[in-house]
């Protein structure tokens, strides 16, 4: 890890993009294409060089009065308000590369998080900071429930910064989802270690005290194959029931086929990591059950030329002195996919956990094999696209018809469903003169 001492100047550019699904607009407006002449509403203005006329209409019928003119087969719409788009006024969010391998400012214009509850279970969060925490909520210590759940360790409170560091204070970095709160759970001690034990009750604390989501950056070495635990599972599965997004890191063992547990469990959100480049990263673990991936940083290199190691840069608090760290690990990944999903439920495109992993996946960055793989899962998030993801139509379950019950059904290619010794892969058999006149294994080809 390394820290920022100095202070740096991030400059602000401007962005366009497109209108979304529930846009803010100028209230008691109506837009429509032509000079139009209105008995009833007020024309506000004219605008000759585009032809088109605003209209003046009760505040909360603007919805109505654009369906009733397209209804009459004019062009009319809200008045949709743009605005302009800037990364924020942090000093250090120049040295954040991770946001732009996200599409984090391009995300703001739409979502900032705000009043959603991201439950960080960790080694707890540090007092007294310059930047901190723009909004902490229900901190509560699994080992002294009494005692607020400081951070003797650093790691809480730099996987907390990354999801709601104060931002636009014109000081320090940002947080992604920086208009959520954060719930601190201190599961882990100051050694950075914690049982099964401590990590359940952290999880039902969440739920119980209004998490919308949880993130675990804390796992089980992955050589252990582990993907389920008696006490943890009923936790888990408690979260999942009440709605409540469960997001872990893979974990950073550089295993290839297994990530470490609770990622492992198929409740949870898993997340890898990558670097400068969006690679996915060697201590990164990989496999079937990893779903996605999010920048954890690579220290070792400085692929953008910024003078310091790729890790990711967040205030936090290291030996009794506050400083602006660069992390690098899943750890640090994780958070950027708890924070990303606050922002979903947030904007309200999402709130299911079901649906806010659809929204994450569906909208992924391919990044290796077209689809999923086992390097990267679905791909590196992208924040700007999962604002704008809708819940389609859910294609219905398979049918299953299977008459003669010999486990395969007509929509399977059983070509005769009222004989059990039909259906694709039998071998097809011969009658005493070699030939039964029965195509068995459905390969349009009798005895072949």
């Amino acid at each position: 890890m390394k820290r920022i001492f100095s202070v740096f100047t991030a400059s602000a550019f401007i962005l366009s993009y497109p209108v979304i699904a529930t846009p803010d607009f100028k209230k008691g407006e109506v837009v429509v294409k032509g000079k139009h002449s209105s008995t009833a509403n007020t024309i506000v203005s004219y605008y000759p060089n585009a032809d088109i006329s605003i209209l003046q209409v009760p505040p909360g019928q603007e919805l109505n009065e654009v369906n009733r003119l397209r209804s009459k087969g004019k062009q009319a719409n809200l008045n949709v308000l743009a605005k302009k788009s800037a990364l924020p006024n942090d000093q250090l969010v120049s040295y954040q590369w991770n946001w732009q391998s996200i599409s984090a400012s391009q995300a703001w214009n739409i979502n900032t998080g705000a009043n959603t509850k991201v439950a960080v279970l960790d080694t707890g969060l540090a007092s007294n900071p310059v930047d901190g925490i723009g909004c902490v909520v229900a901190p509560y210590n699994v080992y002294f429930s009494h005692s607020f759940p400081e951070d003797g360790d650093g790691h809480g409170t730099h996987v907390a910064g990354t999801i709601a560091q104060t931002s636009n204070n014109t000081i320090g970095v940002s947080g992604l989802a920086y208009d959520s709160c954060v719930m601190p759970v201190k599961v882990l001690d100051d050694n950075g270690s914690g049982g099964m034990a401590e990590i359940a009750e952290g999880i039902y604390y969440a739920v119980n005290n209004g998490a919308d989501v949880i993130n675990m950056s804390l796992g089980i070495n992955a050589r252990y194959n582990i993907q389920s635990d008696p006490i943890l599972d009923p936790a888990i599965e408690y979260a999942y029931t009440s709605g409540v997004v469960v997001v872990a890191a893979s974990g950073n063992d550089g295993h290839r086929k297994n990530i470490s547990f609770p990622a492992s469990h198929e409740l949870v959100i898993s997340v890898g990591a990558t670097d400068y480049n969006n690679s996915v990263v060697r201590y990164s673990n990989k496999g079937e059950l990893l779903d996605l991936v999010a920048p954890g940083g690579d220290t070792s290199s400085d692929q953008n030329g910024d003078g310091y190691g790729d890790g990711i840069l967040q205030e936090t608090l290291i030996d009794g002195s506050w400083g602006y760290y660069f992390f690098q690990g899943t750890s640090m990944a994780s958070p950027h996919v708890a924070a990303l999903a606050a922002m979903i439920i947030s904007n309200g495109n999402a709130t299911t956990p079901d649906e806010v992993k659809r929204a994450l996946t569906e909208t992924a960055t391919d990044l290796y094999e077209s689809g999923k793989d086992k390097t990267s899962g679905a791909g590196l998030i992208n924040a700007f696209e999962a604002l704008n993801w809708m819940p389609g139509d859910v294609e219905p379950p398979l049918q299953c018809t299977d008459a003669d019950g010999d486990g395969v059904c007509i929509e399977d290619g059983d070509c005769d469903d009222s004989n059990p010794d039909v259906y694709p892969g039998a071998n097809d058999r011969r009658g005493k003169r070699g030939r039964d006149g029965v195509d068995n294994d459905c390969n349009l080809v009798i005895d072949g």
